[in-house]
């Protein structure tokens, strides 16, 4: 990931140079976002996943927060959206937000949110400094998108591993860049695979006097059954509970597939005792799969919102099975995964969902609907799979705002006509979507969703920002060769 950088400075002295016209003529037009009302949903079936159904309830809005949750009425408003559910908004609990240089990326992909009913997102690890501020446009209501939650920075040994993480040497210096994360309104810290013992130490305590969940990868310094109240990320550090990991990556496939079944008892039994939770990013190791063959595993629908230059740009940010071998690696050692999964969550191991969006062919909102198609079938449960990315998302992100439908909660929900219990997608129609108290149609981001697609795939955008991104890609192959 560090070329996202290198492709950043290198853009900017492009665009530099060339007229304000261009540039805002690669933005994509405005999508209008409803104001925030105070509103009564009358005569629906509240569904917190994980809860038994409520029959016949109504739903008060008032100033974006649940007001009440309440039987039926007689004189209640008459419903908007007969006979349907309504259910917490998804969320996404690892997304990687485009950097601003690549231009309208940061809208597109706040429309895709929503598309696929996604109210809240978290930022796992900034590129750039561009996060809080579109947050807060989004907070504001001048772009169309969730509720955006971010860790900022990856705190990471020297050098950082991607673009955007930083250095932490000392554990004095991890404690005060916690604090000053912690001032700038972080709402989490992320570890990566480098960070120094000493460094991870500093950053550890000062992000639990603050108050501030602490998630990554399993740093190479420390064994996972040293970390506590840890969200793990991906399954880094799972099969190196006696061993190193390897140097050259987070992990590998197949020393999972290696493990003993007293082994993998042994880690859930350590996840369990020390807090340790996972977010697995399943459908981000299938995409890896469909970059290594897309004749065998072919991009998903969603591909066709996405502009070119992100086939453009993937290939430079991570690295995907080169060779037959390596792409059966993956998909033996995928049923592995997921059966650490079911035990996970059958010894109340909290087991969350996220996408990993930025990542090659992931496409956002979409993942995070496939990653709930493979949790269900880890679980054998559509509905732990729905309270993954809800209840158990939120309640490590923003406990009682988020991922419920509860008195206080933000009014963050979906409006459907067939039960996603039964059958997942029944998410993909969704009727009406709400983020705190702005109320969206289908039929509104469908349209809005068309307009950006003419945009991103017109001749001009693709001429300027493909043409740019393929010389830029071209010289980070050559200066990589040499």
């Amino acid at each position: 990931m560090k070329w996202l950088g290198q492709i950043t400075a290198s853009l900017l002295a492009v665009l530099a140079l060339a007229s304000l016209g261009t540039y805002w003529a690669l933005l994509p037009p405005a999508v209008p976002v409803p104001a925030a009302m105070d509103r009564m949903i009358s005569d629906v079936t509240v569904l917190n996943p994980g809860q038994p159904a409520r029959l016949h309830q109504t739903i008060l809005i008032k100033d974006g927060l649940i007001s009440d949750i309440r039987d039926l009425r007689s004189d209640d408003e008459p419903p908007i959206c007969s006979g349907c559910l309504v259910m917490p908004g998804l969320i996404d609990a690892h997304v990687h937000t485009p950097p601003a240089i690549a231009l309208g990326n940061q809208r597109l992909f706040s429309l895709l949110y929503l598309k696929y009913g996604v109210t809240s997102v978290r930022d796992v690890g900034q590129l750039d400094d561009s996060v809080a501020k579109l947050a807060d446009r989004i907070d504001r209501g001048t772009i169309a998108g969730p509720r955006m939650y971010r860790c900022g920075p990856a705190l990471d040994g020297d050098p950082p591993s991607f673009t955007g993480a930083e250095a932490i040497l000392t554990a004095e210096g991890g404690a005060e860049r916690v604090r000053q994360l912690a001032d700038a309104g972080v709402d989490c810290i992320k570890v990566y695979d480098t960070v120094p013992r000493e460094s991870l130490d500093g950053i550890q305590s000062s992000a639990a006097e603050l108050g501030l969940p602490l998630i990554g990868h399993t740093p190479h310094s420390v064994k996972l059954s040293e970390l506590e109240n840890f969200e793990l990320q991906h399954f880094t550090g799972v099969s190196y509970l006696h061993s190193p990991p390897p140097e050259s990556a987070s992990y590998r496939s197949e020393d999972i597939q290696a493990m003993s079944p007293d082994e993998v008892t042994e880690l859930i039994a350590v996840m369990k005792r020390n807090k340790v939770s996972i977010l697995p990013t399943l459908a981000n190791l299938m995409a890896r799969l469909t970059a290594a063959d897309q004749g065998r595993f072919p991009a998903t629908p969603g591909m066709a919102h996405l502009p070119q230059i992100w086939e453009i740009a993937w290939p430079t940010i991570v690295s995907h099975p080169q060779n037959e071998t390596e792409i059966e690696i993956e998909v033996d050692v995928f049923p592995k995964l997921l059966e650490l999964l079911r035990l996970a969550r059958e010894a109340d191991v909290d087991v969350l969902a996220g996408s990993d969006v930025i990542m090659p062919w992931v496409v956002p909102g979409e993942s995070l609907h496939l990653e709930m198609m493979h949790l269900g079938r880890a679980f054998d449960d559509n509905d732990q799979a729905l309270r993954s990315a809800t209840a158990v998302n939120g309640r490590h992100i923003d406990d009682g705002k988020i991922g419920t439908l509860s008195v206080g909660a933000f009014a963050d929900m979906l409006i459907l006509q067939a039960d996603p219990r039964l059958d997942l997608r029944a998410l993909l129609d969704w009727q009406f979507l709400i983020v705190g108290g702005r109320l969206y149609t289908k039929g509104e981001i469908d349209a809005a969703l068309e307009r950006y697609d003419q945009h991103f795939q017109g001749r001009f955008y693709k001429t300027i920002m493909g043409g740019a991104y393929s010389w830029l890609a071209s010289d980070y192959a050559h200066q990589s060769g040499e």
